[in-house]
């Protein structure tokens, strides 16, 4: 068992590496994990994109294993528990998943989709699907409406 944990342990901390150069490349301004004790929630990554928004990151990634990323029920489920939670916060930010799988079919599928229709995510980007990396990109761009609150 140690040495199941002690890979999974390697893998989340390489999927993290890769997420943070991903978003670095991009453009976005790290300020590392947070706790958010109000309201019980961990976020992996806060971050400021290049047009200033900040945003909220939650990782849910791995290379090995039967079910990788978002494929976990078990896994889907917290981030959209912490997605739910995070609208109490008092200064709500975006809330993006970076993933390195979702879910295609079944119960997987059926929950994201519904977490997706509520809002409960700003997005769910596939890591590993460069169409989904783009879509972080939006981020750079104001919006309407768009969160740009700076840190204090």
């Amino acid at each position: 068992m140690s040495n199941f944990q002690a890979s999974a342990s390697r893998q989340g901390a390489q999927f993290r590496d890769q997420c943070n150069d991903l978003l670095v490349g991009l453009g976005f301004s790290l300020h590392g994990s947070a706790n958010l004790d109000s309201i019980g929630v961990e976020l992996d990554q806060v971050a400021t994109s290049p047009s200033g928004a900040l945003i909220w990151f939650e990782y849910k990634g791995s290379v090995q294993g039967d079910r990788p990323g978002l494929i976990r029920t078990d896994t889907l489920k917290k981030a959209i528990a912490n997605g739910a939670l995070l609208r109490a916060h008092e200064h709500p930010m975006p809330y993006v998943v970076l993933t390195s799988h979702v879910p295609t079919a079944g119960a997987g599928k059926a929950m994201l989709d519904a977490a997706l229709s509520l809002r409960i995510f700003a997005d769910v980007v596939c890591v590993y699907d460069p169409a989904a990396q783009r879509r972080l990109k939006q981020w750079s761009v104001p919006r309407a409406g768009q969160n740009l609150l700076p840190l204090v």
